[in-house]
């Protein structure tokens, strides 16, 4: 360690160009950095879902969930299931214990039992989907318009497809969007005049609308090519339903479906209501890739909804709801004043009571080990989001206090005749291991929270990080890049001579300030502190007492939430209905 701060001191250029080159990469990789909610987290969960249309919960519960649950009880380290059976579909959640399993080798052996399961007839594909925030939901678009139910859907789907062609979006999620549907309504007089029934009817319907597959004619000659054939009678619209033909005679004539229904273009049944102030509206939900920037990604959305505002010029109207992005911009704005301010004030303090140079010197070392612990960030994959900005935060004011110490204690030896070099040598051999030590007892106090298990510990783990890379960064400065900066720029005239007076208004403010300092807080600072060295039982025991009696305080009366109340900014409002009760009138 002595022999690597010499080199250093001895190298100023060398710490010259490598200051530079940290806040010259730290700015680069900031403006790189991904930036994002939260990290990328896998909630060691597995969803199982079945879809069987028309039956009831009762039915679904009984030929699927409990069969399904039954054999899903073989898979090793599942440490809980949890089934909701609902008209129509099923849904289990197989939460899994992390010290038994891995996420990837649970989804297998779960994906296993699904492909042997016997599922009724009529049940869709069952699907095995492990939850995570790769694609996390960024903002919400609820598109609001004066229109008609058909018109609203065209301008939501228009949006929609606008909207996940942006670079970043990985999908668009549409809450209350209903599909096309074409209503065929019969006439009982007419079906009645053609002896037809609703089974033929819908027989006709069901035989029309095909497309079969029949093989392929393989070619008669090398000039020929191979051809697969299809039977392709889906209906491509409103005409191909009505001209549908329910029977014919021997004649050729023939009786269709616009003889005995009307067919009408509608929308399918409501099964979501969604409302913005008041007023129908679809929700488009977006959410974003894993490795797109959340920040640029929303800034695009809100272009190209601009862009549609133009076209339906004040027909439609879109509102932003859930807007994630504004939270990091916030908590960027905080990290971004809390280092303004922090350095301000550091800056202003320490000229109050060392020279220019040296102030100048200490405050590099807030951008440094800023823009240093963004390299590592870059390097290292992790993302800028909501968690490890709160680190950063929290270490923002701590990054100068090692600088302070180190440079004031070279000043000290500058002041008592040893040259610069010498000096800034022993300004930080004298404290480097009381320094290192009191750096290691700021990040044994963060570390724990690394290692913290379940799912809470994987987001917070990035809160210790920020702090224990600004923190490492830092410490690195102040022992190595500082000295040769003190060796190089630091010129400190010897304790009473006439060059240490400043010229100007300034000059004698700073002088008087330096002269307060040294005549009067620092000798009676000395004579507390010689009064607490002669009576040191009685401090300690002073500082005993007070230590165990906040502990027991805060058993007694201090209470533990994890979490404030205070600041919800989202409320929900749930409500029953009888069964069976119309979506209209809830």
């Amino acid at each position: 360690m002595y022999y690597l701060i010499i080199w250093f001191a001895r190298k100023p250029l060398f710490g010259d160009l490598f200051t530079v080159f940290v806040i010259g990469a730290g700015l680069v990789s900031f403006a790189a950095i991904q930036r994002d909610v939260f990290p990328n987290v896998n909630f060691d969960v597995i969803s199982v879902t079945a879809i069987f249309p028309g039956a009831s919960p009762e039915e679904v519960e009984k030929l699927i969930a409990n069969p399904l649950e039954q054999d899903l009880g073989e898979v090793d380290g599942i440490k809980k299931l949890k089934s909701t059976a609902i008209e129509g579909r099923l849904l289990i959640l197989a939460q899994l214990d992390s010290d038994q399993t891995t996420e990837a080798k649970a989804k297998a052996d779960i994906q296993e039992v699904v492909d042997r399961f016997q599922k009724p007839d009529g049940v869709d594909d069952i699907l095995v989907t492990s939850l995570e925030t790769k694609q996390s939901p960024i903002i919400e678009v609820n598109v609001v318009a004066n229109l008609s139910d058909l018109e609203l859907r065209d301008l939501a789907k228009k949006a929609e497809r606008r909207i996940e062609a942006l670079p970043g979006v990985a999908r668009v999620v549409a809450r209350g969007l209903r599909d096309r549907e074409f209503h065929v309504k019969a006439d009982p007089g007419q079906l009645a005049r053609y002896r037809l029934s609703l089974d033929d009817l819908s027989a006709a319907l069901r035989r029309q609308n095909l497309s079969i597959p029949a093989g392929n004619i393989d070619p008669r000659g090398p000039e020929e090519f191979e051809r697969i054939v299809r039977t392709v009678g889906e209906f491509a619209g409103q005409a191909d339903i009505e001209n549908t033909v329910i029977r014919a005679n021997e004649l050729g004539e023939a009786i269709r479906v616009r003889d005995v229904a009307v067919v009408e273009k509608n929308l399918e049944r409501a099964t979501i209501l969604h409302r913005t102030h008041g007023e129908r509206s679809i929700c488009l939900t977006v959410l974003k890739k894993e490795k797109s920037d959340a920040i640029k990604m929303v800034e695009a959305v809100k272009v190209e909804i601009e862009r549609l505002k133009a076209e339906y010029q004040g027909r439609a109207t879109f509102n932003y709801v859930n807007d994630f992005s504004y939270f990091i911009k916030r908590r960027l704005s905080i990290l971004g004043g809390n280092l303004a301010l922090g350095l301000f004030i550091v800056f202003g303090l320490l000229a109050l009571l060392l020279p220019i140079r040296v102030t100048l010197l200490v405050s590099i070392g807030v951008p440094f080990a800023f823009l240093g612990a963004m390299i590592i960030f870059k390097l290292g994959n992790q993302t800028i989001n909501l968690i490890s900005l709160m680190g950063l935060i929290i270490v923002s004011c701590m990054l100068v206090d090692y600088a302070i110490v180190v440079t004031d204690n070279a000043v000290r030896h500058m002041e008592n005749g040893l040259p610069p070099e010498e000096a800034a040598i022993r300004g930080v051999t004298e404290v480097w291991a009381p320094v290192t030590a009191s750096v290691l007892t700021t990040i044994f106090a963060f570390l724990p929270m690394m290692f913290m298990s379940g799912i809470f510990g994987k987001f917070i783990w990035q809160i210790p990080l920020g702090v224990i890379c600004a923190l490492g960064v830092s410490l690195f400065e102040a022992f190595f890049i500082l000295p040769g900066h003190i060796a190089k720029y630091i010129r400190v005239a010897k304790k009473g001579s006439t060059e240490r007076k400043r010229g100007g208004p300034l000059g004698s403010f700073l002088q008087w300030t330096e002269k307060v300092w040294d005549e009067r807080v620092v000798p009676r600072y000395i004579a507390y502190l010689e009064m607490a060295l002669r009576r040191r039982y009685l401090v300690g025991v002073a500082v005993g007492l007070v230590f165990f009696g906040s502990l027991g305080f805060a058993a007694m009366k201090m209470k533990f939430v994890l979490f404030p109340a205070d600041g919800i900014e989202i409320f929900f409002a749930r409500g029953d209905a009888p069964l069976g009760t119309p979506i209209e009138r809830t």
